[in-house]
């Protein structure tokens, strides 16, 4: 169902008068002048964003055609004059079959003031529709929202001159470019915004959209070669339905999008940018990936250490809970020992953006319930035993949150004990650390970027790219690691080793779901190293994208490791 966002401004009326007045006395009367300026007033402009549609495509396609033959027409359902959004539809195709194809242009028009515009496209559902035989031959998931129409039906956006036709020279939208999973996320995208002029009052935008149940390829017509709209012929697009899989498990699928405009004033308002928006719909859109951008530095601070401050002195004279805060111009020259001990349960907290405050110091942790968040964290010194670590939690602690930092290893080589964030070896089960929450955070360039010897752990919404090992656990699991983008791991994304410290085996679950593993290869894989004692494999790793991986090629080990029912597509990133 298309939805509209529409700022308008009201106009209002003010009225100031100013109105001279005299009196004449009965006894006499004197030289006298009168000015009167009546009616002034201040009235407010307006914003109003109207939007029209224009649809072609095949008439068996079109559900208002009961006898369809082929043809290519103007789909009058999906197509509109110049108005506000009520219950007007976008798309509304039928009884699609691979090769089907359709062109579609939006109009937008601002009235008489320049104005910044965005939108939205949000995949709120993906239904089943029931199955019939052939689908439930090939087709395992049969939930009402399990369809899987989404995999196969790509998209192509662009910025038209007002023909319908992709021609050469108009820019593609990459952002809107690709399948409905990867790219209707509910985000805004700039039609107009700071970043480059307003949308002119009183002028028209236009935006090309072409799907095709297959693959889409821009095969750019040249300028005004079809001046009256697209034909069958002439869309400045391909589509080909072939496949290396059959498309039977899409059969009587479908998908549902909302589709929302913003249009505000331009006048005054040269900061803003339509990624600054909330996100567009019911916000259950799957995003993986770190949100930096979203951090929120502390609104107050118990200390702060800047310049030349110690941060060691700010934490051994602090009160449990405070937070310390850590300013960008803060050197480290005030703390001479290479590693930081954090003994106390408080907050140390970047301020800025993530990363703008840089600790180049080990933290050693060894209280419950430390937090650390908003910092850049590059060293990696001896910290304990033959440890070198950004971050060391030792056993038994808990309740450790580890959020919104940039991690970041060694420049050069990755040294060979390198560590982004380790818990203390050899100490597992129930005398490991536990409770620990990593989250929202990029851990890039080490050798290991997460170590773990610890149960009770959630690695959630993070960035682990390019380390020899992204998470190695070796203690018994009981840890979830979702909603991350692993990409470009070298050895491997996880690492799994339940029996290597502790001789216990298995003594619990590892749930790695709806993560991103890129590109294929051995840093793409999720690897079980131990002997199972729980029986089935213990490893579940459904739901994740794998870049280009077959199922035996996901893990050194299939009996362990479940590796099945992947995303079709990548999960969108933050």
């Amino acid at each position: 169902m298309a939805q509209l966002l529409n700022a308008r401004i009201l106009a209002s009326l003010g009225m100031i008068v100013f109105v001279g007045a005299i009196m004449v006395a009965s006894t006499g009367a004197f030289f006298s002048d009168t000015e009167t300026s009546t009616g002034n007033t201040f009235s407010a402009g307006a914003i109003d964003l109207l939007i029209d549609n224009t649809s072609y495509g095949f008439d068996w396609n079109n559900p208002d055609i009961s006898d369809p033959v082929g043809n290519w027409i103007q789909n009058n359902f999906n197509t509109w004059t110049l108005s506000n959004l009520t219950n007007q539809l976008f798309f509304r195709f039928e009884d699609l079959k691979p090769g089907d194809y359709g062109e579609d242009t939006i109009s937008l028009h601002v009235n008489d003031n320049d104005a910044y515009a965005c939108m939205a496209f949000n995949l709120t559902g993906t239904p089943e529709n029931g199955q019939n035989e052939p689908e439930a031959d090939v087709d395992e998931t049969a939930g009402a929202n399990e369809g899987e129409l989404q995999n196969y039906l790509s998209f192509i956006f662009w910025h038209d001159d007002g023909d319908n036709v992709l021609e050469v020279g108009e820019d593609i939208i990459e952002e809107l470019s690709g399948l409905p999973g990867s790219i209707f996320t509910g985000k805004w995208l700039a039609i107009a915004d700071s970043d480059g002029a307003p949308l002119p009052g009183d002028t028209e935008h236009y935006i090309g959209k072409g799907w095709c149940f297959g693959t889409i390829t821009a095969d750019p017509a040249p300028q005004e070669a079809n001046e009256s709209g697209p034909t069958a012929e002439n869309t400045g697009f391909i589509c080909n339905g072939n496949g290396n899989v059959d498309h039977n498990d899409a059969q009587t699928d479908g998908i549902v999008v909302d589709v929302g405009f913003y249009a505000v004033q331009s006048r005054n308002n040269d900061d803003f940018q339509c990624s600054d928006l909330p996100p567009f719909g019911d916000g259950n859109q799957v995003l993986v990936g770190a949100a930096l951008g979203t951090y929120d530095d502390p609104a107050t601070c118990n200390a702060t250490v800047d310049n030349g401050d110690s941060l060691q002195a700010a934490i051994d004279a602090a009160n449990p809970d405070d937070v310390i805060c850590v300013d960008p111009s803060y050197t480290g020259a005030g703390d001479v020992a290479a590693v930081i001990e954090v003994s106390k349960d408080v907050t140390i907290a970047g301020l800025g953006a993530a990363g703008a405050a840089t600790v180049s110091k080990g933290l050693h942790i060894d209280a419950n319930g430390v937090t650390i968040t908003g910092l850049t964290l590059d060293a990696h010194p001896l910290i304990e035993a033959s440890e070198q670590a950004a971050i060391y939690i030792n056993s038994a602690i808990t309740g450790t949150t580890i959020s919104y930092n940039m991690i970041d290893g060694p420049p050069g080589a990755i040294a060979a004990n390198a560590k982004g964030i380790i818990t203390e070896i050899g100490n597992g089960g129930t005398a490991g650390a536990s409770g620990i929450v990593v989250e929202h955070n990029l851990i890039r360039d080490w050798n290991h970027g997460i170590f773990f010897n610890t149960a009770n752990a959630e690695v959630r919404f993070n960035d682990i790219y390019a380390n020899t090992v992204g998470v190695a656990n070796d203690g018994p699991h009981d840890t979830t690691i979702h909603h991350n983008d692993f990409d470009g791991n070298i050895a491997e994304a996880i690492g799994v080793n339940p029996s290597a410290n502790n001789g216990t085996g298995n003594n619990g679950d590892l749930d790695a779901n709806t993560n991103n593993f890129t590109p294929a290869g051995a840093g793409n894989d999720v690897n079980w190293y131990g002997v199972s004692v729980a029986g089935g494999a213990d490893v579940n790793a459904t739901n994740n994208f794998w870049d280009g991986e077959a199922e035996a090629a996901r893990t050194n080990n299939t009996a362990e490791v479940d590796t099945s029912s992947p995303a079709a597509v990548a999960f969108p990133e933050n």
